[in-house]
């Protein structure tokens, strides 16, 4: 307002010829004073302005900054967070790894030793069906001489038989010669006593003379066919005694055959059954083994793929720490930290 009104109070002044020209000079210094502390004023205002501006700009980025600060920094935060828990759970499965291959092994030695009683019952099972076919062959050699020994005693029985059969035909014959001897002698003499008392001289000569001499003939033979019959009724009884000790002997032979034969049986039964468990406790173990197998494949397939993650997220902190973005956000702290400690 003042300036502009400078033009008029100077015509004011030149147009009135009573002001002096003294009294003017000191109204146009004060007045060049006063505008020019007014410009100087006014400077310092935009200037004030400008570096409040700055500052507000300054402090808006400050503000930016610290809040992108706190906000990478709740990042860092969940971030280690995470990778701590992906390290326990790293651990963990280290932890069960082992555990299952602790396992794995011992399940391998089991299958091992499993597999070596299995080979030792398949060879003892072998070795036993051998033995049972040699003894089951020996047992046929047995059987077939039993058969025998029984052919030659049912042999002997029909023989025996006849025999008996023969001396009681002899018995009988001598018997009856016996008895026919004693009836022509018995007709002899009623013979004699029919006929004179002559005659009953000569025929009682001839009857001393022959009757003693066939006696005496009679006597031997009956005496050779009771020395013959007792010789046979001895050969007979110590044949029969002998082939009774030999069926004894055979029985109590096949008795222990077949005892062994059941014995053999058994065990074959017991080896058999034996090598069945062993080949289903191996066929259990060996499923066991599988199932372990795929587990322990499967975590490590985790594993790597937990380890890989683990590698991406250090890239990823890697590459946030050595970001643009990190280092402007760190220099604009840095500033900020700067003209708060200049204030």
């Amino acid at each position: 307002m003042s300036v502009l009104e400078k033009p008029s109070s100077s015509s004011s002044i030149s147009s009135s010829p009573s002001v002096s020209v003294g009294e003017i000079d000191p109204l146009l210094k004060d007045l060049n004073e006063k505008k020019q502390s007014f410009r100087r004023n006014v400077v310092s205002l935009a200037a004030e302005l400008k570096e409040v501006r700055s500052r507000l700009a300054s402090q808006e980025h400050s503000f930016e900054a610290e809040n992108k600060a706190k906000a990478m920094e709740e990042e860092i935060r969940s971030l280690q967070k995470r990778l701590e828990d992906r390290n326990g759970q790293l651990q963990a499965s280290a932890t069960t790894a082992e555990k299952y291959l602790k396992e794995l092994d011992g399940l391998r030695s089991q299958l091992v030793a499993t597999q070596a009683t299995a080979d030792a019952s398949a060879a003892s099972a072998q070795s036993a069906q051998l033995q049972c076919l040699s003894l089951l062959k020996e047992l046929d050699v047995k059987n077939s001489s039993l058969k025998e020994h029984e052919d030659r005693m049912t042999r002997l029985g029909e023989q025996l038989d006849n025999l008996q059969k023969d001396l009681q035909a002899r018995e009988s014959s001598q018997k009856q010669l016996k008895d026919e001897v004693l009836r022509i002698e018995q007709d002899i003499m009623q013979a004699i006593a029919k006929t004179g008392a002559g005659k009953d001289c000569e025929l009682r000569k001839l009857l001393d003379e022959v009757s003693p001499k066939n006696f005496e003939k009679i006597n031997k033979l009956l005496i050779v066919k009771d020395e013959e019959i007792a010789k046979l009724k001895d050969e007979i009884r110590i044949m029969s005694a002998h082939w009774k000790l030999k069926t004894k002997e055979l029985e109590t032979q096949l008795e222990k055959q077949r005892r062994a034969d059941q014995e053999l049986k058994k065990r074959v039964l017991k080896l058999e059954f034996c090598l069945q468990e062993a080949r289903s406790q191996t066929r259990k173990l060996q499923r066991m083994g599988e199932r372990r197998d795929k587990a322990l494949k499967e975590l490590r397939e985790q594993l790597a793929t937990k380890q890989q993650s683990v590698a991406v997220g250090n890239n990823e902190k890697q590459n946030f720490w050595e970001s643009s973005s990190f280092k402007i956000v760190v220099s604009v702290s840095m500033l900020i930290l700067v003209v708060f400690s200049k204030r």
